[in-house]
């Protein structure tokens, strides 16, 4: 009885997904701010944020702070040190309520879930020589992780996962071009992977289904940038990151395996995905009041509208809602000059602001931030922690979102 049960089960299962679709593979949900494909806490990412940029409201434009400045205006690398080496960590925190498969449908929660990730997401290096200032680095431009979730009701249990992240290789270039004038070009390779995984299962009999997409990521783009000094007091930064295309080799697999029928249904398919990235484009402006405080704003623009999706070799499978936004981050810090073992040091003071609006047309969308952060620079030893905490409105879901990094650099 039961391995009949199982043969009529698998059989219902291979028509409806041979009905569902001719090729078969898993779609994507179209939720809003957690699309299968957005990045962990926010869609708007210039680059790496490390410590000092993140508590000055993530401004990146005008203040080279440490080396990670080639992913966002590579022209900074001109005011770094002859050498500079730096690392940074970091501690990601969001919290989800629509996302994949719950709360859009098959499985709800009575409120909002959290992950928090953390990792190492930066290590680089710069060297000038003369005029010029050469950097490499490599970090982790975003994450596509998801709460774990896992469901039971008397004979039935579902489990679903996803992971995955997008990491970066930059090399730049800076050069002063005039005397107060200086630019940069970078060459940036991306590459990462994808992963979602859900499994069904009945116990009696017992008839497990797998339904599994994976991608492998790889693009490249480039970033340039300008920053003008004004009288030791003004500077003003232009900053581009070109359009690309992260492309993907894309599998699927759904399963079904009845081990007391010795019944195993697969359906596979492999193709093609493209993601076309926005263009981004910023403009910075900070203000020294003297040598021991200063203020900071960045705004940035992000060409959403063009972002497209072809899917498994379709381009109609996935429609974005897009339009384009500004993020807009603003930032002051204070340096307070003490004596360590009779050395000159400074401990930095920051505290910053940060509006961040989010790219679906509905729900609309935006986080707003609060940050702080301090530090210690001793003689060749640069050490910077800061702190990010923001509210999404708009969603009506109060979603939430912190981020804590701490950042290590040697100038010599």
């Amino acid at each position: 009885m039961r391995r009949n049960q199982a043969f009529i089960f698998s059989l219902t299962f291979l028509l409806a997904m041979a009905l569902l679709h001719s090729k078969s593979w898993p779609q994507m949900t179209t939720v809003g701010q957690y699309e299968d494909e957005a990045p962990f806490r926010t869609w708007n990412n210039l680059g790496i944020t490390t410590a000092s940029s993140l508590a000055l409201g993530e401004t990146q434009l005008t203040s080279a702070s440490d080396c990670s400045a080639a992913f966002s205006n590579p022209a900074l690398l001109s005011f770094l040190p002859r050498i500079t080496i730096t690392l940074n960590s970091s501690l990601s925190s969001a919290s989800f309520f629509k996302y994949s498969l719950v709360n859009t449908g098959v499985l709800s929660t009575q409120g909002n879930v959290s992950l928090s990730l953390f990792g190492l997401d930066f290590a680089g290096a710069s060297l000038s020589i003369k005029n010029w200032t050469f950097a490499l680095g490599a970090g982790l431009l975003e994450s596509y992780h998801r709460p774990r979730t896992r469901a039971e009701y008397s004979s039935y249990f579902l489990n679903f996962d996803q992971t995955g992240q997008l990491r970066n290789i930059n090399f730049s270039v800076a050069r002063k071009v005039l005397g107060n004038l200086s630019a940069g070009i970078g060459l940036n390779f991306v590459y990462g992977d994808f992963k979602k995984e859900v499994i069904d299962t009945l116990t009696i009999p017992q008839l497990p289904t797998i339904d599994s997409l994976s991608h492998k990521f790889q693009g490249s783009y480039i970033t340039a940038g300008l920053l003008l000094d004004i009288g030791d007091k003004i500077q003003v930064a232009a900053s581009f990151r070109t359009p690309y295309i992260k492309k993907s080799e894309s599998h699927s697999l759904k399963k079904c395996y009845s081990p007391g029928g010795e019944t195993d249904i697969k359906i596979e398919a492999s193709a093609r995905s493209e993601y076309k990235q926005p263009l981004v484009a910023g403009l910075g402006l900070s203000y020294k009041f003297s040598p021991d405080l200063k203020v900071a704003s960045d705004l940035v623009f992000f060409q959403w509208s063009k972002y497209d999706v072809i899917y498994f070799e379709q381009k109609d499978e996935i429609e974005r809602e897009f339009k384009d936004i500004v993020k807009i981050g603003a930032g002051v810090e204070y340096l307070s000059r003490v004596k360590i073992f009779r050395t000159k040091a400074e401990i930095p003071l920051r505290a910053g602001l940060s509006y961040d609006p989010q790219p679906m047309k509905s729900p609309d969308s935006s986080y707003l931030y609060f940050s702080l952060g301090t530090g210690l620079h001793w003689q060749k030893f640069f050490l910077d922690g800061g702190i990010l905490i923001g509210k999404e409105s708009g969603s009506g879901d109060s979603l939430s979102a912190k981020r804590f990094a701490l950042s290590v650099s040697f100038r010599l």
